[in-house]
């Protein structure tokens, strides 16, 4: 007979830590949680990056009703790297919502982090944009979704390809090459994250189920002159969803190379695809250079979007990860309502080589919610924006330029893995 169920409104949902000893009913509950099918083969790739010490949730009467998780990652920043728990599977069944439950999740992950003494900083890709700021996440990380024609979409006339050349390469020779140059080139832009071998499997998994009509994953690299790759594009078709654009659609789902004239023949590489009328890149940088290539800057069509969030874990630590672009010396007040360590006045010395943090008892130049510190770190939301949104307050006047100018870094952030 089976188990006659508990309520909803009578329960007692229980912290509870997942197993690696029974995986399935874990994973079941976070794919049902973003309202997917559970197939055990599809989560093969994820199952080889899954740290069960990380994985928690609520359960009701051994059933999982919420879940959240994260992946020990290392982010670049500017002039340096840092680790991060990149947190994802973040999920909570319809009938326990409005409990609570996810405030209690972010706080217990937020302070198990903080315990484990290695992460100054948490990242996460939001399923929906108004929930994470409460939890001290600010937008890091912006993104741009670009589509437009492929035909008559010509480079200006001071574009050239150089002389290398791009080929369409099998998955194996794609990540003999890629892997390559993504480890050489994740170390110059902020915010992307290194991918291991088990990554660059999740990065590259593609049961048909996935793709939702779409073709397969395709590949190709570009060489130098001398043969080496040193760029990489992955690509796939699809059914174009733009009426005035009708027919096939080449979608860039990665893109990065090692000089102007690489990225430049990948990018005329997939716009020059036979039978194929537009193309669409969800994820790009926001300073995407294929905008600047093209003789029609309007005809691609640019979307500004939210990217990843980062959440400063610990102030000193995450300040003195970064290099910065001028040297300041002043005083931050911080509100931090989940992590009382980070709440108060820090004395911030930055220079090219780092920041020295230290607890200051003097009057605050400037004073933001932790928030703001977060989406600010890499130099990809501006600071004096902030202040214009009425984010920040001034107590000395030019701190916040002061500041703003520190953070800055001639490549904006940029992360390309979703996780």
């Amino acid at each position: 007979m089976p188990t006659r169920r508990t309520p909803p409104h009578l329960a007692e949902p229980q912290l509870t830590y997942a197993s690696e000893a029974d995986p399935d009913s874990y994973m079941a509950a976070i794919v049902r949680g973003f309202h997917e099918d559970f197939v055990v083969d599809h989560w093969e790739a994820e199952r080889k990056v899954t740290e069960w010490d990380r994985c928690f949730g609520f359960t009701v009467q051994d059933r999982w009703i919420a879940t959240c998780g994260a992946y020990s990652r290392v982010m670049s920043v500017p002039g340096g790297q840092v680790p991060v728990a990149a947190v994802s599977i973040v999920t909570v069944a319809p009938a326990y919502r409005r409990r609570g439950l996810l405030s209690q999740m972010m706080k217990h992950q937020l302070e198990d982090v903080q315990r484990r003494g290695v992460e100054p900083v948490a990242l996460l890709w939001a399923s929906e944009s108004l929930i994470y700021g409460r939890y001290g996440y600010g937008q890091v990380a912006p993104r741009l979704n670009i589509y437009g024609p492929t035909r008559g979409l010509s480079y200006l006339p001071s574009v050239t390809p150089g002389a290398g050349s791009v080929d369409e390469v099998s998955q194996e020779e794609f990540l003999a090459g890629a892997s390559e140059v993504q480890s050489a080139l994740v170390v110059d832009r902020p915010g992307a994250l290194t991918r291991t071998p088990d990554w660059w499997g999740v990065k590259l998994f593609d049961p048909e189920a996935w793709r939702r009509g779409a073709g397969a994953l395709r590949f190709a690299l570009h060489f130098d002159d001398a043969g080496v790759a040193d760029g990489y594009v992955i690509f796939r078709m699809v059914e174009s969803d733009k009426p005035a654009w009708p027919g096939r659609q080449v979608r860039v789902l990665d893109l990065d190379a090692a000089g102007g004239d690489a990225y430049a023949a990948l990018w005329r590489f997939v716009l020059d695809l036979d039978l194929v009328r537009s193309f669409s890149r969800r994820i790009a940088p926001v300073d995407e250079p294929l905008r600047y290539l093209v003789a029609d800057q309007r005809a691609v069509v640019t979307e500004v979007l939210d990217g990843t969030y980062a959440r400063i874990v610990d102030v000193p630590g995450a300040l003195a990860a970064r290099t910065y672009s001028a040297e300041v010396d002043l005083v931050v007040e911080l509100t931090d309502h989940l992590l009382p360590d980070n709440d108060g006045r820090w004395r911030i010395r930055t220079s090219a080589s780092g920041a020295e943090v230290e607890r200051s008892s003097t009057s605050p130049d400037l004073s933001m919610d932790i928030r703001e510190l977060g989406a600010a770190y890499l130099g990809g939301t501006s600071l004096n924006a902030l202040h214009r949104a009425g984010l920040i307050a001034e107590h000395r006047t030019g701190t916040v330029a002061q500041l703003g100018a520190a953070l800055t870094w001639p490549l904006l952030p940029f992360c390309p893995d979703e996780f």
